[in-house]
């Protein structure tokens, strides 16, 4: 039971680290090395947003532009959504750069997400596998056959977690890439997933995926998805 609380507690010092610190180190990798341009730049030519967006002449106006006339106009949705997005990303970029830029910052996000995950959990592992040896010459190590079942139950549950909170964000950008070969059938194996349509839900309930990834909440971009991909940015 003892090795198995081990791995259940670097599982979730890892999963809660990677919550808790990606905003912050995609932000900073935005701002000093800008990653998020970079991805951004590489994306373009790649990106084609969904029906819902198809308005070339909304999409090559200045951000500030679309501001003024929302104001004094009821534009059609999505627009009314997410002009106050559109607008964190500058006045002066056009409405289709802003866009990009929103979805190369949520990529940035589910890397820096991953990436902490990783990090933390292999470090946190390395730790769990010194104590392991220590326990393994202590009294307590026959304790880690009892109750090991459950704990590992529950580790495979976070484990779960894990990987949708990940994977249901990321069905934007596969959507809006159009992403064929190995990524195509990925976002098909997430559109298809009968674990995802399960326990997706009840992640999204929990408030979990709004505060990790506004941008491909189900408030945002991802709503508009199913509409299926159409103007180039």
């Amino acid at each position: 039971m003892v090795k198995s609380f081990i791995k259940l507690a670097t599982l979730l010092i890892a999963f809660y680290a990677a919550v808790t610190y990606h905003n912050s180190v995609a932000f900073w990798l935005a701002d000093n090395w800008g990653w998020a341009d970079g991805i951004a730049q590489m994306i373009k030519p790649l990106v084609k947003l969904p029906g819902a967006f198809n308005n070339p002449e909304i999409l090559k106006l200045p951000v500030d532009l679309l501001e003024k006339i929302s104001s004094q106009v009821i534009l059609p949705s999505p627009w009314t959504d997410i002009i106050a997005q559109l607008s964190q990303m500058g006045p002066n970029k056009t409405v289709g750069q802003a866009l990009n830029l929103i979805l190369a910052q949520g990529i940035l996000k589910i890397l820096a997400f991953v990436a902490i995950y990783i990090i933390v959990k292999t470090i946190a592992g390395v730790i769990a596998w010194m104590l392991e040896i220590l326990l393994r010459f202590s009294p307590l190590g026959l304790m880690d056959k009892v109750g090991g079942l459950l704990l590992g139950f529950t580790s495979g549950m976070v484990i779960i977690v894990v990987s949708i909170t990940i994977l249901i964000p990321l069905q934007v950008p596969l959507a809006l890439l159009g992403a064929g070969g190995f990524l195509g059938h990925l976002a098909q194996g997430i559109d298809h997933s009968y674990l995802i349509g399960v326990v997706g839900p009840i992640i999204k309930n929990q408030n979990l995926l709004p505060p990790l990834l506004t941008e491909f909440s189900s408030q945002f971009l991802f709503k508009h998805i199913p509409n299926g991909p159409g103007t180039e940015v």
